[in-house]
């Protein structure tokens, strides 16, 4: 196994974060993207294969798939798993072998291709915080999450500095004051505890929280933690706005299977139309609007970094009709699915992110 390292000149280009929760029977799907893509196991075994190589991702670990090299699930799934994804860009990032020495200069990230994390409590709450961050300002690009993805990323990194250095005797989080290693009785403590915090925030989380559970599989990454989750709960925001950016959380997570307005108001206890006005009148959109909208951020995505077909992407992001896909997909962006995917691949500025965070096609700015 190696690290990947990269030099900080600023922070990292940050795309996207999710958390996926499924139980049996759910597969990775097969794909090749061009940027890195973070994976922490939370829970079970994530088989993936990457490249030539075969990974059993264990609760407590983290892997880096590098960028344009096909990675794919390596097995059906046979009991639950619960991981975070991060997708994102590194300039200048080098491979290094693994017994290489490590450099000491802080603003250099080592990631390594795959390690159990000393400390993964702590990358928990970073995920959860950051998928809070991504669904309050979100999906487009922003300066908050790519900080406080490269503080994510400086986490992992420091922990991977801290586990070797760990042979010179430096105490480090996941380990006791005394050195030793936390034993499955600690453990139990713990776990027992973090479930006694989780009791006591459940009750209150459908009003408050900004993280919803993605349940069971639909062939690609959630979008969103989850009640069940034991993430870090955020602060409570004023009353009206918190629960609609729960809908909006739970919207993101599983906008690419078979929703409706019907059903969304339906989940969370409101008319169709009560709900579509007070969403419109905090996001500016309704949520029919708001469904379509994740879907074709997600087909822009896919067109601009895969080689899918455009039916098979069309099935992924919630569309089992691949002609009523393309009309959406047009009336959206003014442009077809072939259109927009020559345009993504090298005929123009990157379709996903201009300076404002907005779309970009054609040297003209819209939104979507």
């Amino acid at each position: 196994m190696g690290i990947t390292m990269c030099r900080l000149e600023g922070p990292v280009d940050f795309y996207s974060v999710g958390q996926f929760v499924s139980g049996p029977g759910w597969r990775h799907m097969r794909r090749t993207i061009d940027t890195f893509e973070l994976m922490f196991v939370r829970r079970g075994v994530l088989p993936m294969r990457v490249g030539e190589r075969t990974l059993h991702i264990e609760a407590g670990q983290i892997a880096l798939l590098p960028p344009n090299v096909e990675h794919a699930g390596a097995d059906i799934i046979t009991s639950d798993v619960d991981f975070y994804w991060m997708h994102f860009k590194l300039p200048d990032a080098r491979a290094l072998p693994d017994a290489a020495n490590l450099p000491q200069d802080d603003h250099c990230l080592l990631l390594p291709d795959e390690r159990t994390l000393p400390d993964p409590d702590r990358l928990v709450v970073m995920c959860g915080q950051l998928i809070d961050i991504y669904a309050r300002f979100g999906p487009y690009s922003n300066a908050y999450c790519d900080y406080f993805a490269t503080g994510l990323l400086l986490e992992a990194s420091a922990q991977e500095r801290l586990k070797a250095d760990f042979a010179t005797h430096r105490t480090l989080a996941g380990y006791r004051g005394d050195g030793k290693p936390i034993t499955s009785m600690d453990r139990a403590r713990q776990e027992r505890k973090q479930a006694q915090l989780d009791n006591g925030f459940r009750a209150g989380l459908a009003k408050s929280a900004h993280i919803t559970k993605v349940d069971g599989p639909n062939g690609t990454h959630g979008a969103a933690a989850g009640p069940d989750s034991g993430a870090s709960v955020p602060s409570p925001v004023p009353s009206g706005l918190a629960p609609m950016l729960a809908i909006r959380s739970w919207i993101m997570a599983n906008a690419f299977d078979d929703i409706t307005v019907a059903k969304v108001a339906a989940r969370f206890h409101y008319s169709p139309s009560y709900l579509t006005a007070m969403y419109r009148r905090v996001f500016g959109v309704g949520v029919a609007e708001q469904i379509i909208e994740y879907r074709i951020d997600r087909a822009r995505e896919l067109l601009s970094s895969t080689a899918s077909s455009v039916a098979d992407i069309a099935r992924e992001v919630g569309y089992a009709d691949r002609k009523y896909f393309m009309r959406v997909f047009k009336r959206r962006t003014g442009l077809t699915p072939g259109q927009y995917r020559v345009i993504g691949e090298g005929h123009g500025p990157n379709p996903r992110k201009s300076v404002h965070g907005r779309y970009h096609h054609m040297g003209a700015l819209g939104t979507v």
